[in-house]
């Protein structure tokens, strides 16, 4: 059976447009998770032990999950405020000790400027959300 161009065109535009949706599904799923684990990361920076090596290793760990969460969905701002937070905590592991109260504060403040970043987004503000997948449309012409 063959396709005239125009219904190829259709069907390009069809699943140019379903991918777009699909796109758009997973920044809004991947939104709210990522607020989540922001929320979570601070639950464990103000929790009684946080000094502790091994709890800043887990929150170091959950920073950098953060990180690429935040860049891989289209959030930029999230990406570099989770970027500071993680390697502050970096420096601390490499330490292999509990951390100061001075430190801890430090990480608190960096802290709380993601949180404020992220509160501040939407779904709609990635910078996936808007874009048009038309390189993939060139593999189905």
């Amino acid at each position: 059976m063959a396709f005239s161009a125009s219904t190829a065109q259709r069907i390009d535009v069809n699943g140019v447009d379903a991918l777009h949706g699909q796109i758009r599904e997973l920044v809004r799923t991947h939104h709210s998770a990522l607020l989540a684990e922001i929320r979570r990361l601070g639950e464990m920076l103000t929790a009684p032990a946080a000094h502790c090596a091994g709890a800043i290793t887990e929150a170091e760990f959950l920073a950098h999950q953060i990180k690429g969460a935040g860049g891989s969905l289209g959030f930029a701002d999230v990406n570099d405020a989770a970027t500071r937070v993680d390697d502050h905590l970096k420096t601390l592991v490499a330490h292999g000790r509990d951390a100061a109260a001075a430190q801890m504060e430090r990480v608190r403040g960096l802290f709380e400027d993601l949180r404020r970043t992220a509160e501040a987004t939407t779904p709609e503000s990635s910078s996936l959300w808007n874009t048009k997948p038309s390189r993939f449309s060139a593999r189905f012409g």
